[in-house]
């Protein structure tokens, strides 16, 4: 593969792919990515990134090592592989999210891992994830909070329902009780029930009805919901 360094990054890339033709473009984004995630997360990590840019889901598995087809995987602790072609390209905030924020701590559960990514994301499949939120709310499918912050829970949930959800209450708890006390609550030990407690002096549950409260406070485009709709019965063909 060919070779790109900058300030923070070391990409790599095949010749003559889609990566090559746009390694400029992509570098400049992701250097702007680290920037904002490093300054709203308080760190900076020791260590450079290296990108592995992928052209098909099945070469990000066989390069880092367990066959099994992906867009976009992290491996600890510094090491991004990717799908990057003329149709998906799995660059931007989510996997560097991932391991900028891990400088602080990884913890166990899975909803505040991709919450905080998703938070940095802000979309998913191109609709922000408040719109997906408000949408599965009027449905009657959204999750129980103690539910999101299960690990079990979390993962047998559809990631098409779980990571906006994430996202968008880790926006809620970050805009609504500061950056400062949602580090706190990221540096603890696992994202337990108790923990949760601790930081924000209340349960999952009394949060859970305060954040769909706040959530009802928007509308939904008819537009938007049926770009939801028509994604979700695409996902299930």
């Amino acid at each position: 593969m060919k070779e790109m360094e900058t300030l923070h990054y070391i990409f790599h890339y095949g010749e003559n792919t889609p990566a090559e033709r746009d390694i400029a473009d992509i570098a400049a984004g992701q250097e702007a990515c680290y920037c904002h995630v490093c300054r709203v997360l308080k760190v900076r990590p020791g260590f450079k990134i290296e990108y592995f840019l992928c052209q098909t889901p099945e070469e990000v598995g066989r390069l880092y090592g367990d066959d099994d087809p992906c867009n976009g995987f992290t491996v600890m602790p510094n090491r991004i592989y990717a799908v990057y072609n003329d149709t998906v390209q799995c660059v931007g905030f989510h996997e560097d999210a991932h391991i900028i924020s891990y400088c602080i701590n990884r913890p166990d559960c899975p909803a505040i891992r991709e919450g905080l990514a998703m938070f940095f994301d802000r979309r998913w499949w191109g609709i922000s994830n408040q719109d997906w939120t408000v949408y599965y709310l009027r449905k009657g499918l959204f999750p129980g909070m103690s539910e999101w912050i299960d690990k079990e829970s979390f993962f047998s949930v559809d990631c098409a329902v779980s990571y906006p959800i994430a996202g968008c209450f880790t926006e809620y708890l970050i805009l609504t009780y500061g950056i400062e006390r949602y580090l706190d609550f990221y540096r603890g030990h696992g994202g337990t029930e108790k923990e949760f407690s601790r930081v924000y002096q209340t349960s999952i549950a009394e949060m859970d009805l305060e954040f769909r409260n706040y959530v009802r406070l928007f509308a939904l485009d008819d537009g938007v919901s049926r770009r939801i709709e028509a994604i979700l019965e695409e996902k299930q063909c």
